[in-house]
């Protein structure tokens, strides 16, 4: 009888392991979920005060069409991607250099500079929105897509230092010793070997900055004023007023927003996960 002990024991950590993950999941699609209840009613459905149900009285396509229908909105789409895109390419460019500087070779400040740009993860923004502003309109850039481009690197590139540093650290330096014997030089070593062996590093931290990018409202609020410049979280803001707020139109919007980022963590999950853990293993 002792014998099936332990066998009864996992099955019931597995099945609870189980329950709490359904548990878990339903929680957190339960805002997506409502969000898209809510984008296929008539906006005089929501604001009635009617007790709220799940399913609209009414399914309709009108938010959806407003948003792909209006050049202003789809401006705002072109905005987002164009912004994150550019930041990701160039925080992973930068970063895979630096992070390859830090973790193979020794110098006199290595260690501050390390120290540097784990503070930098830890410094509130809101408290850098004034100079940054000051410091975007002494050069020009106010109103711009550069302004938003140079502020997100300038907080994204920390993190991709860290995470491909560390990620870079776990690789052999003899392959790259081997290359460089062959007739390689550093730069194609690193091309060649480090970057192509860091494969689930490069998307776990490029799919992180792309978020962090394509999310990012306080910035893109202080720094961008005409509609032509516009991403999409200061669209969707745009949509509240203090009279009367167009919650379909909004909710349609953000789902259209949210849809990048979940189809791309459904694909690219198992890479995203196998590069953040080895990337913070030390």
């Amino acid at each position: 009888m002792k014998n099936h002990i332990p066998g009864r024991r996992s099955v019931n950590y597995k099945l609870l392991s189980y329950i709490l993950l359904f548990v878990s999941s339903f929680l957190l699609l339960l805002p997506i979920l409502w969000m898209l209840s809510v984008s296929l009613r008539a906006n005089i459905e929501v604001q009635s005060g009617m007790y709220p149900t799940w399913l609209p009285q009414a399914f309709r396509a009108d938010s959806y069409l407003t948003v792909l229908g209006s050049a202003r909105f789809l401006r705002c789409f072109w905005n987002s991607y164009f912004v994150s895109a550019v930041v990701t390419l160039l925080a992973l460019f930068f970063g895979s250099l630096a992070g390859y500087g830090i973790a193979r070779f020794e110098f006199r400040g290595k260690r501050p500079v390390i120290l540097f740009l784990l503070i930098t993860q830890t410094f509130p923004l809101v408290l850098l929105s004034l100079p940054y502003f000051v410091f975007i309109v002494e050069i020009g850039l106010y109103n711009t897509l550069t302004s938003l481009i140079l502020v997100y690197l300038s907080f994204c590139l920390p993190f991709c230092i860290l995470m491909l540093r560390n990620y870079f650290q776990e690789l052999p330096a003899e392959l790259e010793e081997a290359a460089m014997v062959d007739g390689c030089t550093r730069l194609g070593a690193l091309w060649k070997v480090t970057i192509r062996l860091s494969g689930p590093a490069m998307v776990g931290t490029g799919l992180y900055t792309f978020l962090l990018a394509w999310n990012e409202f306080l910035f893109a609020q202080i720094l961008i004023d005409d509609w032509s410049n516009r991403v999409l979280t200061v669209a969707i803001y745009s949509l509240l007023s203090e009279f009367n707020n167009d919650w379909s139109t909004m909710m349609a919007f953000s789902m259209l927003a949210s849809l990048p980022i979940f189809v791309a963590f459904i694909f690219l999950q198992k890479y995203v996960i196998r590069g953040m853990t080895m990337g913070a293993i030390k």
